[in-house]
C-alpha cells in the first residue's frame, strides 16, 4: 500500500485527520490509521488512538462533536494576537476534562531494565502513591529536605501508564531521565513547546531562537527621535524599545491572550512618576507590543520568536501533552502560561512541590500549590536532609506564615544551629553577595560564586554607561539619564530598594566590582562558596553561613490575625505576625536556612525576631584561610557621596590584601522584585 502520508509531520496529520472527521471521509481515516501504525512518537501514538476511537465510533467520536477550542464549551472571542496566530497553524485537538469518563485508570507495572529505587518509602511516601494511583488529581505538598523527588520515582514505577516529567532546569531534567522508567518522558516546559511548534520555524534558527536587543528593536520599528512625555520626562530611542521589549516578555510569561495594561512594567524613574506620564507610557507601549507580537508570530518575518515567544505560540494552540499522567516539578513557581496550557489536559495531574518554597513570584511565577484544587491532597513532612535542630528551627519560621504542620527533621542526623565555619555563604540580595566575593578575593582565597553573573555585569557596565552620560537599558534605571539621578532617586522612598547597591558602588567602584565577578572560580576548585538564596535553591551544603540581610523588609499590609492559629513547636515564644515582616522575605529565609545538612549560622537578629537558640558548642577551629571571610565587612555610608561628573571613570583595581573594617551593609527596605533586592 502506498504512503500518501509519508512527508508529513505529526501536526499535519492531526490537521488532516480533523478535516476528515468533519466531513465523515472513511477512506482518509483509514489512510490516517495506515500511516500512524508506522509512527513510534508519543504525539504519532496519541493520535493513533484517537482515529482507532473514530473509525470504531467510541469515545473520540463523541468528543469530535465537541467544539475544537479547548474549553469544552463556547469559544470566546479571540484577541487580534491570537486570531493571527490561528490562521498560520492549526491548532491541535483538545479534548477537554470534562470528555474523560472520570479518573484515569493505572495499569500495573511492567518489567523494566532500569532498577526501581531500592530506598523503603515512608508511610507519607505510601499515601501519595496510593492517592495517585487512584487516577484522579494530586497536590504533594513536599517541605524542604523531604524526598521528593524520590516520592517522583516510587509514583513513576508503581504504573505501568505512560507519563510527563515536567521541570524548568535542564540539569534536574537530565539527572531524572537516569531515574525514572522508559514509560515517562522527561522534559523542559521550554523542550515541550519546541517539539510543538511548526516546521517553518524550526527550520529558521534565528527566527526560533535569536533575540532582539532594545537598540535594535528601537531601529526596526523606525523610532529614531527622543520622546517628550512632559517637561520632565523624556525617553530616548533605546528607552523606548525597552519598554516594548519588557512589556512583551510579560505578556509571553502570562495566560492573556494578548498584550494588556498590566503587561507594561514599572520600573526605574517611572516608579515616581505622575499618573499622566504612566497613562501615556502605558498606550505608547501596549501599541508598539502588539505590533510586535503580530510580527514575531509571522514566519517569514524577521522579527524573531526567541524562546519566550515561541513558548507563548505553542501555549496560545491549546496543545495536548500525550501522556496518561503529568507530573509538575516545583509547581509553586509556575510560570502562568504553562499552568494555563496544564489547566486543559485530560491527563492525570499531579503538582508537586512545597508553597513555603515560592521566591519568584515577583517575576510574575503562580504558586500552583496554593491555588490549584486538586481531588487530592498529601504531605511530606519529614526531611532527610537535616536533623531536629534545623527542622525545629524551619517550623518557627512556617508558623509565622500561618503553617500549624511542623517539618520532622531526620533523627538519624546530628545538626545544630550556631557558629560555624561555612564551605557556602548565603545572602539575600546581590550587593552583600558580591562583597563576600571581594572579601574573600583579599584574603587570597578562591571563591565560587554560584549562578550567571552576566545580570550583574550588565547592572554595572550600566553603571558606566550612565557615568558617561548615556541611558542604560537596565530595567533598575530605565529613564534615567546619568548616574547623579540615580544617586537622587536612591535617596527617595521609591528608589529604596536601589540604595545598597548604590552604597556598594560608591565605596567600591563599579570597575573593581566586575573584576571580583572575574575572578570566580569553578566550585570543585573554590574554598568557598557564595551564592544568593534565590540560586542555591534545590541546593545543599554541609555547613552554612547567612548574612544578615535577611528578614529586613516588612510586609506592605498587616496581615489579619487568626483565632485559630496555634504554634509549631510549644516552646516557641514569638510574636506570629514578626513585626509585620514581608511573607516573601519569610519564604526566602526558610529556603537559604533549609540549604544546611549539618550546621547553619543565622545572625543573631534573626535568631531574636524568630525564637531560635544559637549554640557555640563545637565550633571548629578558624583557620587563616577561611576564620573571616565574610565575618567583617566594609561600611556602607548611608549618606551618599557627592555625585561624581559624568565623565568619571575608575581603573581596574588590583587585589587589596588589607582585611575589611567591620560594619553591615545597609539593607533594602522594599522588595519591589529589583536585581539587587530579589532578583538573582
Amino acid at each position: 500500500m502506498t504512503r500518501p502520508y509519508f512527508n508529513h509531520s505529526t501536526e499535519q496529520l492531526r490537521a488532516e485527520y480533523e478535516h476528515a472527521a468533519s466531513a465523515s471521509d472513511q477512506k482518509k481515516l483509514r489512510l490516517l490509521l495506515a500511516e500512524l501504525k508506522h509512527r513510534k512518537k508519543p504525539g504519532a501514538r496519541q493520535l493513533l488512538a484517537e482515529v482507532e476511537g473514530r473509525l470504531k465510533g467510541g469515545v473520540a467520536a463523541a468528543q469530535l462533536a465537541l467544539p475544537l477550542s479547548g474549553n469544552g464549551g463556547s469559544t470566546p472571542a479571540k484577541s487580534k494576537a491570537v486570531k493571527s496566530l490561528s490562521s498560520k497553524v492549526s491548532a491541535p485537538f483538545d479534548p477537554p476534562r470534562s470528555a474523560t469518563s472520570g479518573p484515569r485508570k493505572h495499569s500495573p507495572p511492567a518489567k523494566r531494565s532500569r532498577k526501581r529505587p531500592a530506598h523503603k518509602p515512608t508511610s507519607e511516601q505510601e499515601e501519595a502513591v496510593e492517592a495517585f494511583l487512584s487516577g484522579e488529581t494530586l497536590k504533594i505538598n513536599a517541605y524542604a529536605g523531604t524526598g521528593k523527588t524520590s516520592t517522583l520515582e516510587l509514583l513513576a514505577h508503581a504504573t505501568g501508564n505512560r507519563g510527563q516529567y515536567i521541570a524548568f532546569n535542564r540539569s534536574i531534567v537530565s539527572e531524572a531521565r537516569e531515574k525514572f522508567p522508559d514509560t515517562v518522558s522527561c522534559k523542559t516546559t521550554h523542550s515541550l513547546a519546541l517539539s510543538g511548534t511548526p516546521r517553518e520555524y524550526r527550520t529558521n534558527r534565528d527566527k526560533l531562537f535569536g533575540s532582539v536587543n532594545a537598540n535594535q528593536l528601537a531601529e526596526m520599528l523606525g523610532i529614531k527621535k527622543n520622546w517628550r512625555v512632559d517637561g520632565g520626562f523624556v525617553l530616548q530611542p533605546r528607552s523606548q524599545g525597552y519598554l516594548v521589549l519588557q512589556t512583551i516578555k510579560r505578556f509571553a510569561q502570562s495566560a492573556d491572550g494578548e498584550p494588556l495594561a498590566s503587561h507594561v512594567p514599572q520600573h526605574g524613574s517611572l516608579l515616581g512618576a505622575p499618573k499622566e506620564v504612566l497613562k501615556k507610557v502605558e498606550e505608547f507601549a501596549l501599541e508598539r507590543a502588539r505590533q510586535v507580537w503580530e510580527r514575531m508570530l509571522d514566519p517569514a518575518d524577521q522579527m524573531p520568536l526567541g524562546h519566550d515567544g515561541y513558548l507563548k505560540r505553542w501555549a496560545l494552540t491549546d496543545p495536548v501533552i500525550s501522556a496518561d499522567y503529568i507530573l509538575l516539578d516545583e509547581a509553586q513557581d509556575t510560570n502562568p502560561v504553562v499552568l494555563g496550557v496544564l489547566k486543559k489536559q485530560a491527563a492525570q495531574l499531579i503538582y508537586v512541590g512545597d508553597k513555603y518554597q515560592q521566591i519568584y513570584e515577583w517575576r510574575g511565577a503562580v504558586n500552583a500549590m496554593q491555588e490549584i484544587v486538586t481531588d487530592r491532597t498529601t504531605e511530606l513532612t519529614q526531611s532527610f536532609r537535616f536533623g531536629s535542630q534545623i527542622a525545629a528551627a524551619a517550623s518557627q519560621v512556617l508558623a509565622m506564615l500561618d503553617e500549624t504542620t511542623p517539618l520532622r527533621g531526620n533523627p538519624q542526623i546530628s545538626d545544630r544551629i550556631g557558629a560555624t565555619l561555612p564551605d557556602t555563604i548565603l545572602a539575600r540580595t546581590n550587593a552583600t553577595t558580591i562583597t563576600a566575593l571581594i572579601n574573600a578575593l583579599e584574603q587570597d582565597l578562591k571563591p565560587h560564586l554560584v549562578g550567571d553573573s552576566s545580570d550583574l555585569m550588565k547592572m554595572l557596565r550600566g553603571v558606566e554607561e550612565l557615568r558617561n552620560g548615556h541611558p542604560s537599558d537596565v530595567p533598575e534605571f530605565f529613564g534615567f539619564n546619568n548616574w547623579a539621578e540615580v544617586i537622587e532617586f536612591a535617596k527617595s522612598g521609591e528608589g529604596e530598594h536601589l540604595l545598597t547597591f548604590v552604597n556598594l558602588v560608591e565605596s567600591k567602584g563599579e570597575r573593581r566590582l566586575m573584576w571580583a565577578l572575574n575572578r570566580s572560580v569553578d566550585e570543585d576548585e573554590a574554598d568557598i562558596v557564595v551564592s544568593t538564596a534565590h540560586k542555591s535553591k534545590g541546593r545543599e551544603w554541609g555547613q552554612v553561613r547567612l548574612m544578615d540581610d535577611f528578614l529586613k523588609s516588612k510586609a506592605r499590609t498587616q496581615p489579619a490575625p487568626r483565632s485559630d492559629r496555634r504554634p509549631v513547636a510549644a516552646s516557641a515564644n514569638v510574636d506570629r505576625q514578626a513585626g509585620g515582616l514581608d511573607p516573601a522575605e519569610l519564604r526566602l529565609f526558610y529556603v537559604a536556612m533549609t540549604r544546611a545538612k549539618r550546621e547553619v549560622e543565622i545572625p543573631q537578629n534573626a535568631c531574636d525576631l524568630l525564637g531560635i537558640a544559637s549554640s557555640s558548642r563545637g565550633v571548629l577551629p578558624s583557620p587563616v584561610t577561611r576564620s573571616y571571610i565574610v565575618e567583617q565587612l566594609e561600611p556602607v555610608p548611608r549618606s551618599l557621596p557627592p555625585p561624581p561628573s559624568v565623565t568619571h571613570a575608575r581603573p581596574a583595581p588590583p587585589p587589596v590584601s588589607a582585611p575589611l573594617s567591620a560594619a553591615k551593609p545597609e539593607r533594602p527596605r522594599g522588595l519591589l522584585g529589583r536585581l539587587f533586592g530579589k532578583k538573582s
